[in-house]
């Protein structure tokens, strides 16, 4: 029995398993989360989010990986976009790096994560633009942003790169576009489980931006806190024009 990259997708569904076995080739794919049904979902969970978020470290496990990118070295003044801000975890993380202000900007599909998101923020000192928008039709003018992220976005969706290109095209050339997703370990097939989402390899996650046309790639696996580990992974690269 071999295995065999899982790299596409059919439509509206996200792989999760293909073999070969003999002259068989056995695929198994999941119907990803309709926008609908996925804004329920995060609207049922945004109570608990930030807590959630505290338990598994995540934004100190975003700050150490964003730190790896080099972002803090960027130019003062950034317009930052965060797309499937949540509870705004990874901005909080950026903005403890930054040396000079940054303009935050964030879209959710979730009016209660935006809700969650706007008072953590504030409680911080930040005063977030928020929207709520899809990462597949982000509401901003062509080459807007300094840096645009999203942590645990993409690998909702059945073709990540469509959201990336959307991604790209408000990035400024020079910026710097930075994204976390669940990676295949013991703990990403509970995530892949529950959410029906990607669980990605390093080259896969690589495979996704080299094929967006980003330079100067980097990886970097996460370590979240509880029983989770190395259960995501950060990626990143520029946008050369």
């Amino acid at each position: 029995m071999n295995g065999s990259p899982i790299g596409c997708s059919e439509k509206g569904r996200i792989p999760v398993l293909s073999r070969e076995v003999g002259s068989w080739h056995v695929a198994i794919s999941r119907r990803t989360r309709t926008p609908g049904e996925l804004t329920r979902q995060y609207d049922a969970a945004a109570k608990n989010w930030a807590r959630t978020a505290d338990r598994y470290r995540l934004e100190e496990a975003y700050r150490r990986a964003l730190a790896a990118s080099g972002v803090a070295d960027a130019r003062r003044d950034m317009q930052v976009l965060d797309c499937g801000i949540g509870s705004g975890s990874l901005s909080l993380a950026l903005n403890g790096l930054l040396s000079g202000d940054a303009s935050f900007y964030g879209i959710d599909v979730s009016g209660e994560m935006l809700t969650a998101a706007n008072s953590t923020m504030r409680q911080a000192g930040l005063a977030p633009l928020l929207k709520k928008a899809d990462v597949r039709e982000i509401p901003y003018a062509d080459r807007f942003f300094d840096v645009v992220m999203a942590a645990h976005v993409l690998e909702h969706l059945p073709e990540p790169r469509q959201a990336l290109r959307e991604m790209m095209r408000v990035l400024k050339p020079g910026g710097l576009l930075f994204c976390c997703m669940t990676r295949r370990s013991v703990f990403g097939a509970l995530i892949q489980f529950r959410w029906r989402t990607w669980a990605v390899t390093e080259a896969q996650a690589a495979g996704w931006l080299r094929d967006c046309q980003m330079s100067d790639i980097g990886l970097r696996p996460l370590d979240l806190g509880s029983c989770a580990g190395r259960a995501s992974i950060a990626v990143w690269g520029r946008r050369l024009s």
